[in-house]
C-alpha cells in the first residue's frame, strides 16, 4: 500500500500540487494565529488582553476561509482522479482499500504542507508582529513565542480538516462502480454531504444568533466587535451550501447571456456548468475573499456613517494598513492560492478535451478564448455571491443602527474581484497554452 501511495503522488504530482499549495498556505496562516495566542498566554496581563481580541478575529476569519478552501480542494483532488481509482479496482484493488489510500494521501499531504507552512512562518512572524503592533505601547519589546507545541496543533488541525473535507469524496470513489467511473470521470452532479450540512446549519445558526443579538444602542466599540463577524458568517453559510447555491447562481446569470454571441462563450458556459466540482472549488475561495474584504470595509464605513449621524460631524472612515493585513492578509492569501491552485491542478486533465475540440476543426486561439471566458464566469459568479453576502450583512448592521442603508465598499469589492480574476486567468490560460503544444494524435491515443 505504501508503494501505491507514493507512486500515485509522484505520478499525479500536478493534481496533488494544488492541495499541497493550499495546505502550505494554511499552515503559514495558522502559525501566525497560533503565535499571537502563544505570545499572549506567555506574557499575560495587558499583552494577553490585547492579543486575545486581535487573535480572535484573526482566527475567525482564517478558520472560515481555511475550512472552505481545504475541503473544496480535497474534494476536487479526488474528483479529478476518479478514473484512476476505477482502474485500481479493475486490476484488483478492493474498494475499501481505495478509500484508505486516498485518505492516507490527503493526510500525508496535509501534514507535509502544514509543516512546511509553519516552518516558513517562523522567520516571518517576528517581522510581521513588530510592524502590525508598532503603535501599541504594551507590545513594545515583548518576546515572541511560536513553539513546537503550537506548530503541532496547527499541523494536526490542517491535516484533520483536509481528511474530513475529502472523506465524502473518498467514500464515493470507493463505492462508485468502476465501469460508471470510467464512463464519466467527473460526474456533473454534486451533492450536499453530512459534513457540509452540519457546516451550513452551524453557519446559519451563528448568523441568525449574531444578527438578533446586535444592539445598535450599545457603545460603538462593543457593537463593532460583533458586527465585524456578521458578513464572514454569511459567506461561510453560502460556501457551505455551495453545492446548491453555486450551480444556481452560475446557471442563472449565464442563462441571461445569449450563446449566439460567441461559440467560445457557449463552450465556456457549458464547461463551467458541467464540471461543478471544479467550478465550486474555484468560486468558493474567491467569493469568501470578496465577502471578507467587502464586509470589513462596508462594516467600517457604515459604522463611521452612524457615528457621524450621532455626533453631527463627518469624521470619515480610514482603516489602518496593519489592521487590514492582520485581519485579511491570511484569508486573502488562502483564497487567492486556493482559487488559482484548483484551476491549475485541473488543467492537465483537460488535454484530451482540447485535442478533441481541435480535431473537429476549432483553432488554438478559440480554445484559449474559451478558457478566458470560463475564468470570467467563475469570477463573476464569485463576485455576485460576495456582493450579496456583503449587502445582506450591511443591511442588517444599518438596520440595527437606524440608518437608511449600508455604505457598501464597492471599490474594495472590485479590487479583490479583479485580483481574483487575474489569478484565475493566469491559472487557466497558461496550462491551456501548454496543453495545446502537445500533438493531437499523441494526446488522443493516451487514455
Amino acid at each position: 500500500m505504501i508503494a501505491l501511495i507514493v507512486s500515485d503522488l509522484m505520478m499525479r504530482w500536478r493534481v496533488w500540487f494544488g492541495v499541497l499549495a493550499v495546505t502550505v498556505t494554511s499552515g503559514f496562516v495558522g502559525a501566525h494565529a497560533a503565535g499571537l495566542l502563544e505570545t499572549g498566554a506567555f506574557h499575560g496581563g495587558a499583552v494577553q488582553e490585547g492579543l486575545a481580541s486581535t487573535s480572535s478575529a484573526v482566527i475567525m476569519f482564517a478558520a472560515i476561509t481555511a475550512l472552505i478552501v481545504l475541503s473544496s480542494t480535497a474534494n476536487l483532488t479526488i474528483a479529478l482522479q476518479l478514473r484512476d481509482y476505477a482502474l485500481w479496482q479493475l486490476v484488483g484493488v478492493r474498494p475499501a482499500l481505495v478509500a484508505v489510500v486516498v485518505l492516507t494521501q490527503l493526510g500525508v499531504i496535509g501534514i507535509i504542507g502544514a509543516l512546511v507552512g509553519w516552518l516558513l512562518a517562523l522567520p516571518v512572524f517576528p517581522t510581521l508582529f513588530v510592524w502590525v503592533f508598532r503603535e501599541w505601547p504594551e507590545m513594545q519589546g515583548v518576546s515572541l513565542h511560536l513553539g513546537i507545541g503550537s506548530g503541532l496543533l496547527v499541523v494536526a488541525a490542517v491535516a484533520l480538516t483536509v481528511v474530513l473535507g475529502g472523506l465524502r469524496s473518498a467514500r464515493r470513489a470507493s463505492r462508485t462502480p468502476a465501469i460508471e467511473a470510467l464512463r464519466d470521470a467527473e460526474p456533473p452532479r454534486i451533492r450536499m454531504g453530512w459534513f457540509r450540512i452540519i457546516l451550513t446549519v452551524c453557519a446559519l445558526g451563528g448568523t441568525t444568533a449574531l444578527a438578533t443579538t446586535l444592539d445598535g444602542d450599545a457603545s460603538m466599540s462593543a457593537f463593532s466587535g460583533q458586527a465585524i463577524l456578521l458578513t464572514p458568517l454569511i459567506a461561510a453559510a453560502l460556501a457551505a451550501a455551495g453545492p446548491i447555491v453555486f450551480p444556481l447562481v452560475l446557471r442563472g446569470w449565464t442563462s441571461l447571456v445569449p450563446t449566439t454571441i460567441s461559440a467560445t462563450w457557449f463552450l465556456a458556459r457549458n464547461s463551467a456548468r458541467y464540471r461543478l466540482s471544479r467550478s465550486s472549488a474555484a468560486i468558493g475561495p474567491l467569493m469568501v475573499a470578496i465577502a471578507l474584504a467587502g464586509g470589513l470595509y462596508t462594516t467600517g464605513a457604515t459604522l463611521a456613517a452612524a457615528e457621524a449621524v450621532r455626533s453631527g460631524s463627518d469624521a470619515g472612515f480610514d482603516l489602518a494598513p496593519e489592521g487590514v493585513v492582520i485581519l485579511l492578509g491570511g484569508p486573502l492569501l488562502l483564497a487567492g492560492v486556493a482559487a488559482a491552485a484548483t484551476v491549475f491542478m485541473s488543467g492537465h486533465t483537460r488535454e484530451r478535451e482540447f485535442a478533441l475540440i481541435q480535431a473537429v476543426g476549432s483553432t488554438r486561439g478559440a480554445i484559449v478564448l474559451t478558457a478566458i471566458w470560463e475564468a470570467v464566469a467563475y469570477a463573476v459568479t464569485a463576485a455576485m455571491l460576495g456582493v450579496a453576502a456583503t449587502a445582506v450583512g450591511g443591511l442588517v448592521i444599518a438596520g440595527k443602527l437606524s440608518l437608511p442603508g449600508p455604505v457598501i465598499a464597492f471599490p474594495t469589492i472590485g479590487l479583490i474581484a479583479g485580483g481574483g480574476l487575474a489569478l484565475l486567468l493566469a491559472a487557466t490560460v497558461l496550462p491551456t497554452v501548454t496543453a495545446l503544444r502537445t500533438e493531437i494524435p499523441r494526446t488522443l491515443a493516451v487514455e
